[in-house]
């Protein structure tokens, strides 16, 4: 090693500059680096770790019924449209059907086979004539008259049970009618 220059600046080691024992830690400072590193897992206030998890028990039961509730009025809406086509066929038969015995058994017959998907016990149709008619008023083979208008109506009950909710539109009954011109 070269010799210092006189008013030369010299670096010292960290243990010339604080004293030999500096670098030394203390009892309690180790302690608390043993502390940290091994934190107990209960009891800590302000851990995040199950939060998320708490969040997901709370919202996934509502999200759950809002999913079912979305579904069952998927299979409402698909049920009025069966019954909405199954009327429809209902009415074709009976407006073609003006020479048969047995007319509005018939077309309330096609109502109920129709709607394949529905329970046909579950199914009631009317058949009835509005007033403004001229010659037909029942449904016998022999009362009904060309271009006189024929109503066929049909109800199901519908279902709208939703789990931990219940019936959610009680009374429900899905209804739909046309009206059709005998030919």
């Amino acid at each position: 090693m070269k010799p210092a220059k006189a008013g030369a600046v010299i670096p010292l080691r960290s243990a010339e500059r604080h004293g030999s024992n500096s670098m030394k830690h203390s009892p309690r400072f180790n302690f608390r680096l043993r502390r940290l590193a091994l934190r107990p897992t209960r009891g800590l206030a302000g851990r995040e770790e199950g939060s998320s998890l708490f969040e997901l028990a709370m919202a996934l039961p509502v999200l759950a019924m809002l999913l079912v509730g979305i579904i069952k009025a998927g299979i409402l809406f698909y049920d009025y449209e069966e019954l909405a086509d199954a009327v429809a066929v209902g009415a074709r038969t009976l407006a073609t059907s003006r020479g048969v015995s047995s007319a509005c058994t018939t077309a309330q017959t096609a109502v109920t086979n129709a709607a394949a998907n529905l329970v046909a016990a579950n199914i009631t149709v009317t058949i009835s004539f509005p007033a403004t008619n001229t010659n037909t008023d029942s449904c016998s083979p022999v009362a009904l008259y060309s271009n006189d208008d024929a109503q066929v109506q049909a109800t199901y009950p519908c279902d709208m049970k939703i789990p931990f909710l219940g019936n959610v539109i009680p009374g429900c009954t899905l209804s739909s009618q046309t009206i059709i011109r005998i030919e």
